[in-house]
């Protein structure tokens, strides 16, 4: 497996070539530049598809009596009724949905819907709870709704956060919306300059870091959410708990409880042993020309290092010095639920697989001896050795 490019950015920070194509680059791409040494960073950039300031504490909008999201309206609970009728939200996340302060971004299915801005950007479409159509909120059988996270809106003068109530904080929520109910009322979707895609689409297109933690969120935890409307132990209908965190089985005997899965991977800049070349190889959907770090998922039973290690020669057939390795940086992939690890490592040195082929090396007239390559046509197209100077004149 290779990556594309968006999740390379740490990795581009240490100096490394993330993908060479005569495609328009990635805007992340403009940070990065490539350095005569590897040395890792003591402090690595923030990654995409996440954003410290996001707060995830979601004590406050779970319900008081910690049952299930959805109820019916006159159960009794701490939450007591919220006076709609049928079934509904508790209360309580009804509470932080109706602030003035509370943003709902629509998905339908996996399509995110966002306003594209003037120079192509993108950024998510925020609706406020009277913008949306009761029937978007009626029931867990039909629809989802999770709450992605909390952000200050004050601050102090001196730039340090002021104590502040929960009425002074952004809380962000994501809805999934029936496919009936957008034929019923669609109004504010099909507004000028609003567009639907999945969030893989726009990822290059976001400006806004928060933006771009928020669509990871939100696509990660309504895919799983459509995944699970059934446990996997009893066969029952699950309830969506702990505002859109988590899901329960409703039947009694069982209560299975389950929660969104996340599918570790690596990304790996492997050098030459020499430490001029960098490994990269690419995918026969790409665009012509484009290569880029090697990358896999993780299996069971296996370090992070040791799929490295055997992602590495699966794929390229290089073998990788353990010892060489160092952890960069990590960051979520939300396609829809992966993280990404990234590591830097060298090429073990093993005389009787040196390579013999000019034609795999890219600015290779002093390349000196490097290993052997052997692609998988299973994983990839083609893999080559690139060399820094290479990188750096059309990187």
């Amino acid at each position: 497996m290779v990556a594309s490019s968006a999740i390379l950015i740490a990795l581009n920070a240490v100096g490394i070539a993330s993908a060479f194509s005569q495609h328009q680059p990635h805007p992340l791409d403009k940070l990065a530049t490539l350095s005569a040494s590897t040395d890792v960073p003591p402090v690595p950039i923030p990654a995409w598809y996440s954003d410290s300031s996001l707060l995830r504490d979601r004590g406050h909008v779970i319900p008081a009596d910690g049952g299930f999201d959805y109820r019916p309206i006159n159960q009794d609970s701490d939450d007591g009724d919220n006076g709609d009728g049928g079934d509904g939200l508790s209360p309580t996340m009804l509470e932080v949905l109706r602030r003035s302060t509370s943003r709902i971004i629509p998905f339908s299915g996996s399509d995110v819907y966002v306003h594209r801005l003037e120079g192509g950007a993108v950024e998510p479409l925020f609706l406020s709870y009277d913008d949306c159509d009761p029937n978007w909120l009626g029931n867990d059988k039909d629809t989802t709704i999770s709450w992605l996270g909390q952000q200050s809106l004050d601050e102090g003068d001196d730039g340090r956060e002021e104590t502040i109530t929960e009425e002074q904080k952004m809380d962000y929520f994501a809805i999934d919306i029936p496919h009936s109910s957008l034929d019923q009322w669609s109004t504010v979707l099909v507004a000028d300059g609003i567009e639907s895609s999945p969030v893989r689409n726009y990822g290059d297109s976001m400006s806004s870091r928060t933006h771009a933690a928020l669509l990871a969120s939100a696509n990660g935890l309504l895919s799983f959410h459509r995944t699970h409307k059934f446990c996997s132990k009893c066969g029952s209908p699950t309830g969506q708990m702990k505002a859109g965190s988590a899901r329960k089985c409703t039947d009694e005997s069982c209560r299975t409880s389950v929660y969104p899965r996340i599918d570790p991977a690596v990304i790996m800049l492997i050098t030459s042993p020499c430490g001029e070349y960098a490994l990269l190889g690419r995918n026969k959907r790409w665009p012509s020309g484009r290569y880029s770090t090697l990358a896999g998922f993780a299996e069971v039973g296996e370090t992070l290092e040791e799929c490295v290690v055997r992602e590495t020669l699966e794929e390229a057939g290089v073998a990788v010095d353990p010892a060489s390795m160092r952890f960069v940086a990590s960051q979520p992939w939300p396609f829809p639920r992966s993280m990404m690890v990234g590591f830097m490592g060298k090429a073990a040195t093993v005389d009787s697989n040196l390579i013999d082929d000019d034609a795999a090396i890219r600015d290779g007239d002093e390349a000196g001896e490097l290993p052997n390559i052997c692609v998988d046509p299973a994983e990839l197209e083609d893999a080559l050795w690139f060399s820094k100077d290479y990188v750096r004149v059309n990187g």
